[in-house]
């Protein structure tokens, strides 16, 4: 057995926790139907239907890559899966509606939610302006520029 074939599956498992945390609640889980019957699918914009999306592409990708035997490879798919993983759950977040006769919804966060104050992208956004400024030829003064 591969040393990295337990971190493959540490990987996949870390991937669907993050998965059914970000894409369920677990009365929508317990409660609900897992297809209509008529149809076999499931409500569009459902939920369920984000969570076994996420849960079969999951499943293909990682069997597809199954039988890969390249050290190099798997580690960099195994990074990816722990990047997505830990994106899942630190970035993304549910909105429930609150009311059903108006459009309001409140954000499901935790804990492991990272809550940011933007000014990283403020940061960011004057660097931005600074150089194309500089790639224009002209000084930029942090007021408007004088061409």
């Amino acid at each position: 057995m591969s040393a990295t074939r337990p971190q493959a599956l540490a990987a996949y498992r870390s991937l669907l926790k993050a998965q059914k945390k970000t894409f369920t609640d677990s009365q929508v889980l317990r409660s609900a139907p897992f297809a209509s019957s008529e149809t076999g699918r499931f409500p569009r914009g459902s939920k369920l239907l984000a969570f076994h999306s996420a849960r079969s592409k999951t499943y293909t990708e990682f069997s597809a890559k199954r039988d890969e035997t390249d050290e190099k490879k798997i580690n960099e798919q195994i990074e990816l899966a722990n990047q997505v993983a830990s994106l899942l759950r630190h970035n993304l977040a549910q909105a429930v509606r609150v009311d059903d006769q108006k459009e309001i919804y409140s954000l499901r966060l935790d804990s492991e939610h990272e809550l940011g104050d933007n000014e990283t992208l403020r940061q960011a956004s004057k660097l931005r302006r600074l150089k194309n400024a500089q790639a224009a030829g002209h000084k930029h003064t942090g007021g408007c520029c004088s061409a």
